[in-house]
C-alpha cells in the first residue's frame, strides 16, 4: 500500500465523501434553480420575462413583508367561513394560512370555523405568469390561490385536501381551475370550470401551481411548469386584479371535522414562494 497508513486511507475516504456530498448538494440547488428558471413559458418572439418583484415572496422572512401584503382579504369575510388576520403568518420558509376552530366553539358550523387570507395590498396585478409552489391543507377546506378585479377573476386553484363529502372522493387530487366575467353582475358570470387530475393529492407535498394571463381574453394554467389547459375568457379582462391566497368551506364538497380543524398537521395551507413576472421588448436580443 506504497507505506499509506489505515488511518490516512480513513481519513481521505472521509474527505472524499465529504466532497462528493457538496457536490450533490451544489448540484441539487443549481438543479432547483434550473428548474424555476424552465418553469416559465416561452415568451413571445421579441419579448422576455421580468420578474415582478413586488408581488413576488420567498417567504423566509419572520414576518409578512406589509409593504407588499396584508393579512386579510381588502371586502371580504369569506365563504362559510371567517377570514381571521391572526390566522396568517410566515415561518420556516412558508406562509401558513390556518383553519381551526373558533376558541370555545364546540361543532363546526359556519359561524365556528375561521380561516385566512393574505392578499397584494392593492389590485395591482396585470397581464403576465405567476405561480406559487403551494401544500394544500389536509382537510375539507380549500386551498386557494386566486386573482380578482371589480367583474373578472382567476382562479388558478380551489383545491381541497381531505373529503369528507362521499360524492367527491376525487377532489383532493384534482387541480381545480376557473375564470369568472361578471361584469353584469353573479347572476350572468361567465366561467370556465377545469379539473385536472394531479399524480399526487394536493395535501400530500408541494405542487407548482401557475397560471399565464395572456392578453384580456385568454389564460393557460400550468402544473410544475406544464401545461394542462388554456381558456378562453368569457369577457375583457381589462382591469388590475388584486392577489390572493386562502382556504376556505365549501359545503358542498363537505364540512371539515372537529378533530381535522385543531389537529396541527393538517390544518395548515403552506405556500413555500410565489412569483410573479411580465412581458417586456427584448431589446438586448433585438440589437443583436
Amino acid at each position: 500500500m506504497c507505506g499509506i497508513s489505515n488511518s490516512t486511507l480513513s481519513s481521505k475516504g472521509q474527505t472524499m465523501k465529504q466532497t462528493t456530498r457538496l457536490v450533490l448538494i451544489l448540484s441539487s440547488l443549481v438543479s432547483g434553480l434550473c428548474l424555476a428558471e424552465s418553469q416559465l413559458p416561452n415568451p413571445p418572439q421579441g419579448k422576455r420575462w421580468v420578474k415582478t418583484v413586488s408581488l413576488s415572496d420567498e417567504f423566509n422572512g419572520k414576518k409578512l413583508d406589509t409593504s407588499k401584503w396584508a393579512p386579510k382579504h381588502p371586502y371580504w369575510s369569506g365563504r362559510n367561513s371567517t377570514h381571521t388576520p391572526a390566522n396568517v403568518s410566515v415561518r420556516n420558509g412558508n406562509l401558513r394560512l390556518l383553519s381551526t376552530l373558533r376558541a370555545g366553539a364546540t361543532e363546526v358550523k359556519a359561524k365556528t370555523v375561521t380561516a385566512a387570507c393574505m392578499a397584494s395590498t392593492t389590485a395591482r396585478c396585470l397581464p403576465g405568469y405567476y405561480e406559487a409552489s403551494i401544500r394544500c391543507s389536509d382537510i375539507s377546506m380549500t386551498s386557494a390561490f386566486w386573482f380578482q378585479g371589480k367583474y373578472s377573476e382567476i382562479d388558478v386553484i380551489e383545491n381541497i385536501g381531505e373529503v369528507t363529502e362521499p360524492n367527491a372522493v376525487w377532489v383532493n387530487e384534482t387541480m381545480m381551475t376557473n375564470t369568472h366575467f361578471y361584469k353584469q353582475g353573479w347572476a350572468r358570470d361567465k366561467n370556465t370550470p377545469f379539473n385536472w387530475k394531479m399524480p399526487s393529492p394536493s395535501s400530500a407535498e408541494y405542487h407548482v401551481y401557475g397560471v399565464w394571463w395572456k392578453d384580456d381574453s385568454t389564460a393557460a394554467f400550468y402544473h410544475n411548469g406544464t401545461k394542462v389547459t388554456e381558456v378562453t375568457t368569457g369577457g375583457p379582462f381589462d382591469e388590475a386584479q388584486y392577489m390572493f391566497f386562502d382556504t376556505e368551506v365549501f359545503s358542498w364538497h363537505g364540512w371539515p371535522t372537529k378533530a381535522s380543524l385543531l389537529d396541527p398537521t393538517k390544518n395548515t395551507m403552506l405556500v413555500d414562494w410565489v412569483r410573479a413576472w411580465q412581458l417586456v421588448d427584448d431589446t438586448k436580443n433585438q440589437a443583436r
